[in-house]
This record gives C-alpha cells, sequence and structure tokens, in this order.
C-alpha cells in the first residue's frame, strides 16, 4: 500500500469513527466526568460510580495514556491520578476558568474493600458427577472449576480451600497445585464420604453457616436431588421435598446471605443416575452449577470491586449458559434513576421541571410542557437507571416484556439498552406511547418479578430416563424452595420507578 493510501485509509478511518460516535473507555469515563459535573460537583456516591466503571473497564484503561495511571497494578483505583484526571476535563477547566471551580469528593467509595475475598470450593462427589472429569472427555468441567481458584488464588495468595460433599461434608485434602495436577479430580474426592447419595440439606446448612467474614463458597454440583431417605417416594412427591428443605435451610439467612447460581456445560461420558438411581449410559454435554454463596457485603464486593472486575466476568467461563441471583430485595426501594432529557432517543417535548432546575437536582424525576411529536403524535421518554444491584441476567434486564408501565399514557417499555452515563446508571429505558394524555400526572414503571426465569424453566424435567444435553431433573423445584425463602410474600416486582409529567 501506498504512503498516500494510508494516509487517505487513515483519515477515512477517523472520518467514520466521527460520524459513528466511535469512543473509547478513556473517552467515556471522560463523558461521565463531564456528566457528573452538571451541578458544578462531583459527591462520593458520583466518584463510586465512576471507580465502578474503572473496574468494569480498567483492562482497557490501563492501557490508555490518558487513564493508566488510574488503575493501579492490582486492579484497584489511584484517587491521585483520578484526582488530576478530572481536573484535566474539558467541563472542569470552563467552569474552573469561570471561577466556579468544582468542589470534588473522592474519598469513601463504596467499593474500597479491607479484605480479600477468601474462596472455598466444595466439589459434589456423587456417582452421577465422576462422568464430568472421565479419562476420555475433553475436560472442560476441569478447566473451569481451575479457572475460578487461579483467579481468586491470585487476589488472596494461599487461602483457598477445597471440600467434598456427597452425604457429608469434608476438606478434600489437597493443595491447589496438587489439585490442578490430578488427572482425574474424583480420584481422591470419590475416597470422602458415601457417594450413592447427595444430601442437599446438609450441604447447603454447612456452607451457609462456614460462610462467615470475607468467605465465597462455591459448590459446584448437577444440583439433582437423591435423598436415599425418599426412596420409592413419587418423582412429585421427591420434589415437593426438595422444595420445602431447601426453604427450610435458607430462612435463617436470607438477611445476611445471598447466592448466585450459575449454569455451566461440560462434557460427560458414563453412567447418568436417574432420579430412581436407574442407570443409562450417556456421553455428550450436560448441565452442572456452580452455586456462590457469600454474605451480602462480600457479594457486594464480588461485584463492584476492580480487583474482581475479571473474575466477575462469569460468561467468560467455559461451559457458561445462564445465572440466577438470589438476594433480598425491598420492592419499595426504587434504584437510581432519571430521565435524559435531551437524550437522540426522545420523541416529542419536555423539559425538567421548575423546582428540579431550581435545585440543582442531580437527576431529573419531574417533566413540564410535555407535549408529543409533532409528526405522528408519539412521545417517548429516555430513563437511564441503575439496574447494577440486581445482578440479573442480561436475559432479563434488557428484554423490554419484564418492564410494566402503569398511568393514563399507555406507556410501554418498548427498548431496554445497556447505558454508561453519570451516576452510574447501567440501562437506558424508552417509555413510548401513541397515545400522551394530558394533565398533571404520573407514569410508573416496574420490573416485574417473576420465578422461574425461562432457563430454568426449561431446563427443568420430572423425568429423566432419557438423560439429554439441557434438562436437569427437578432443577425448578430445588431453587423454588430458595426463591420462596428470599421472597416469602411473592413481591411481584423488584422496583418502582415514578415519573411525574404535566
Amino acid at each position: 500500500m501506498t504512503r498516500i493510501s494510508v494516509y487517505l485509509s487513515a483519515l477515512l478511518l477517523a472520518s467514520v469513527c466521527g460520524l459513528c460516535g466511535c469512543s473509547s473507555p478513556a473517552d467515556d469515563l471522560d463523558g461521565q466526568v463531564s456528566d457528573a459535573l452538571s451541578d458544578n460537583a462531583i459527591d462520593v456516591s458520583e466518584a463510586d460510580a465512576l471507580r465502578v466503571y474503572i473496574g468494569r473497564e480498567n483492562r482497557e484503561l490501563g492501557k490508555d495514556d490518558k487513564t493508566k495511571a488510574i488503575v493501579l497494578p492490582d486492579g484497584t483505583v489511584d484517587n491521585a491520578a483520578l484526582l488530576a484526571f478530572v481536573k484535566r476535563n474539558k467541563t472542569y477547566r470552563k467552569l474552573a476558568r469561570e471561577g466556579k471551580t468544582p468542589s470534588i469528593a473522592l474519598s469513601g467509595g463504596a467499593v474500597a474493600t479491607t479484605k480479600p475475598i477468601s474462596l472455598k470450593l466444595y466439589l459434589e462427589a456423587s456417582g452421577s458427577m465422576f462422568p464430568y472429569d472421565a479419562p476420555g472427555g475433553n475436560g472442560t468441567f476441569k478447566r473451569t472449576l481451575n479457572d475460578v481458584l487461579t483467579e481468586f488464588d491470585a487476589t488472596n495468595a494461599g487461602q483457598g480451600k477445597i471440600y467434598v460433599v456427597n452425604t457429608e461434608v469434608n476438606p478434600l485434602g489437597l493443595s491447589l497445585s496438587q489439585f490442578f495436577k490430578e488427572r482425574n479430580i474424583f480420584t481422591v474426592a470419590k475416597t470422602k464420604g458415601k457417594t450413592t447419595s447427595t444430601d442437599f440439606e446438609k450441604i447447603f446448612k454447612t456452607i451457609l453457616s462456614e460462610t462467615s467474614g470475607n468467605d465465597l463458597s462455591v459448590l459446584a454440583s448437577d444440583l439433582i436431588y437423591s435423598d436415599p431417605a425418599l426412596t420409592g417416594m413419587s418423582a412429585q412427591k421427591t420434589l415437593d421435598a426438595a422444595s420445602s428443605l431447601l426453604s427450610t435451610v435458607f430462612n435463617p439467612y436470607v438477611d445476611t446471605h445471598s447466592m448466585l447460581v450459575l449454569k455451566l456445560d461440560a462434557d460427560f461420558d458414563g453412567t447418568y443416575y436417574s432420579w430412581n438411581n436407574a442407570k443409562h449410559p450417556y456421553k455428550g454435554d450436560r448441565p452442572y452449577y456452580l452455586c456462590l454463596i457469600g454474605r451480602n457485603e462480600v457479594m457486594q464486593q464480588l461485584y463492584t470491586s476492580p480487583v474482581y472486575a475479571q473474575i466477575r466476568r462469569f460468561d467468560q467461563l467455559p461451559g457458561f449458559a445462564d445465572s440466577w441471583f438470589f438476594g433480598k430485595t425491598n420492592g419499595s426501594a426504587a434504584p437510581a434513576y432519571t430521565v435524559l432529557v435531551n437524550d437522540p432517543a426522545k420523541k416529542g417535548r419536555f423539559k425538567r421541571s421548575a423546582d428540579e432546575v431550581r435545585e440543582r437536582a442531580k437527576v431529573v424525576h419531574a417533566l413540564i410542557d410535555v407535549q408529543p411529536d409533532v409528526a405522528d403524535k408519539n412521545l417517548t421518554i429516555p430513563v437511564a437507571v441503575d439496574l447494577s444491584a440486581l445482578h440479573l441476567p442480561a436475559s432479563v434486564l434488557t428484554d423490554a416484556s419484564q418492564y410494566v408501565v402503569d398511568g393514563k399514557d399507555n406507556f410501554k417499555v418498548s427498548s431496554v439498552q445497556p447505558y454508561q452515563g453519570a451516576n452510574g446508571m447501567t440501562h437506558k429505558l424508552l417509555l413510548t406511547t401513541t397515545r400522551p394524555s394530558r394533565g398533571d400526572r404520573t407514569a410508573s414503571i416496574r420490573l416485574r418479578r417473576q420465578f422461574p426465569p425461562r432457563w430454568i424453566a426449561n431446563t427443568t424435567t420430572t423425568n429423566d430416563t432419557k438423560p439429554d444435553a439441557n434438562s436437569t431433573f427437578g432443577l425448578e423445584n430445588l431453587l423454588q424452595g430458595v426463591d420462596r425463602a428470599y421472597n416469602p410474600n411473592n413481591q411481584p416486582e423488584y422496583f418502582t420507578l415514578t415519573i411525574n409529567l404535566e
């Protein structure tokens, strides 16, 4: 390619990026700083939101000359470098020149942590689990466990512990190094306890009671309930018992602990034991699960600290399929949200209320002079919301049908998109109506709280005499017991957002 061609190509690329709005994480961070400075200040909550974004994008930010000083080698944020970055921001410099130097409060970061997370791995060793690490398999199951162990060991070296669970809970007796070298991880594991069944009541009781402080416990299991005490019962009675037992086990811990369940797939080569203990030879993919259990503050640390930015990218684990989070929520407590009055997706005309302008409010919850689009009489109101605390999968958060809007305007949520804005907002909802109302009214947005999610319903079977690559016997029933503990009153929504219109 000639020098002129190279120059023209570069010029064309720059033009395309200019037209398409190409931006780097450093540019996005700079934009978030500008948004946060809209009221001439960055408070602690806004600083925390910046830190969360930095933690999420620390790899790319660490490579960019404009931001690499902000990210320390351990992934945490250098406050002095962040402050310097803020002061280089165009909006900050403009305000400073005008004699309106913004106030910046970077201390008190909610994502700062004192102790690193200490991992405890609980490996189910029962007959139905052994074929996941068969000699002729492709090693996906072992590779996933190795990834989890090594990533946590990198943040808290030498503190990981491994246990074996079935009818009992016992230490595996291997160091991480020895575990990694094992050709078949069940060679030692199958010598611990009775491998003919799995006592989930005892397993979860033990894990919950012994998960304290900075512990994070991870159960690796196929979550197939098999209690020898229920031998001879019908499949439905077995599943009903499983559901009730799990509710009882989790009830004492719903205010202090939470659980994330990951569904993964791995190679299986051996004998599958169905619910009635019948043997079925099977070779192919089979689902299994990682249940991450920790105190609420540890789970928050896992989800927000820059140190665990790579670890919490669970979708990058080998064989990852889906996830579900169990935690205590208060349906009356709304997450942070704001109307995006200047967003390009808006349709029609509206502006923030005079009261919010006068109070220099950081968020917009009230609109005045609301008018539909002149051409088609439609009205679209973009709303940014921080959904990070829910820890729900994207398949739920970005599904517009999961949102319900009440009010005179007949709004519906027409679209939900990932969004990165000031104050840690994570998603943008588009409220759309073809029949806008008039006068003073409200629009209330609710996110449905429904169990089971589609993937759990689609994974569950009550007849596993023909094992396949997707189904797990009684998964919905087992996890229904957990959900009932966390949502005993069948709360129908996760939250309600209210927007005032006139």
